[in-house]
């Protein structure tokens, strides 16, 4: 391996981070990515000699709890309870198209590989050589599914196993194990009645009976230069998913949005709704 690639030193830029419970599920932790290497912090209160006044609260402060090297670089990160364990497990996506989901394990005091995914067969890649686009996962906020943005447009959708969808999912899908996930499938958005190009941002919806995405994306791109031409480029479009019949009808969808539109953020009940930021 040393002789296409050897880390001298360990990483030290934070890539991502998250707030989960990664121990118990009486404690939260925050969750670092530094390229190859997870570390995981509590947060510890600090005795102090003074006297503490009546109104003032403990100090606090981080303490690394423990550090975990990998075998790539993560390119997203999320959490989602996938066992029953009351923890917290971690979906990490790699490139190409590689996705693991992974939990602590108290009895090795380590990381359990709780499922693999590969997206990077000759099918999957339909003759692209290299991909340029992050492999991007988001977690309904219900924890019934995950789906992993691949090559630009390939959307692997990771249905979970939860009261009222396993049977019907079984049924559909004709399967009879019995683990975390159920089988994964693929839709391929640029092949879709209203096809979708060129994706910005994706994120789950709130509030809604079926897991619902909200796509950003620029169906013909611009740059600034050409704003006195062609300046509201960028739409959106909800799609929701039903994993049971692997339908994903657009429920509605919105156009001629800004063209410098970057991401959406999707708010929680009781407001609802989401924002869409732009430069």
């Amino acid at each position: 391996m040393y002789a296409f690639h050897r880390e001298v030193h360990p990483p030290t830029g934070v890539e991502h981070c998250i707030y989960c419970h990664f121990f118990t599920q009486d404690q939260q932790n925050l969750v670092v990515a530094k390229g190859s290497e997870l570390t995981v912090y509590s947060m510890i209160t600090v005795d102090s000699n003074k006297p503490a006044d009546k109104d003032s609260k403990p100090k606090q402060k981080l303490e690394q709890a423990a550090s975990f090297r990998l075998y790539g670089q993560v390119m997203s990160m999320k959490t989602a309870q996938v066992t029953g364990s009351g923890r917290d497990a971690l979906l990490l996506s790699f490139m190409n198209a590689k996705l693991s989901i992974v939990e602590y394990d108290p009895s090795m005091h380590d990381l359990k590989t709780v499922s693999m995914h590969y997206f990077e067969d000759d099918e999957s890649k339909e003759g692209s050589f290299r991909n340029i686009h992050h492999p991007h996962v988001r977690v309904d906020p219900d924890q019934r599914c995950a789906i992993m943005l691949t090559y630009g447009y390939k959307l692997v959708v990771l249905p979970f196993r939860r009261d009222g969808l396993i049977e019907d999912l079984d049924k559909s899908l004709g399967s009879s194990r019995r683990g975390a996930l159920m089988p994964s499938y693929t839709i391929k958005l640029n092949e879709m009645d209203e096809p979708i190009n060129n994706i910005l941002d994706i994120q789950f919806l709130h509030g809604y009976y079926e897991p619902t995405l909200l796509i950003l994306y620029e169906p013909l791109r611009t740059w600034a230069g050409r704003v006195a031409v062609r300046q509201d480029t960028c739409a959106i479009v909800a799609l929701s998913l039903n994993m049971a019949q692997k339908v994903h009808p657009i429920i509605w969808s919105q156009s001629s949005l800004p063209y410098d539109c970057q991401q959406v953020y999707p708010v929680p009940k009781p407001i609802g709704q989401f924002l869409v930021f732009t430069l």
